[in-house]
């Protein structure tokens, strides 16, 4: 097994509302891929974690469609 692979297989967890919440690994991925794989206590990283877990009052069902949407390049 490569490093690579443990490394994107890490549970995250994140402070709510003073609880610890564990991410779903689908938005952890995303936002690996979304923000170049910056670290994961960059301000970058932690944002799309938290709008992609709906903490900034977004909607969740638009979210998951956001992730999913193959957006064309060429029309």
């Amino acid at each position: 097994m490569s490093l690579s692979s443990l490394l994107l297989n890490v549970k995250m967890i994140i402070d709510y509302d003073y609880k610890q919440v564990e991410v779903p690994q689908e938005i952890v991925e995303y936002c690996d891929v979304f923000t170049y794989y910056a670290d994961r206590d960059d301000l970058r990283y932690i944002d799309c974690v938290y709008m992609h877990m709906g903490y900034y009052g977004n909607s969740i069902d638009h979210l998951y469609e956001l992730r999913y949407k193959v957006i064309p390049v060429f029309n």
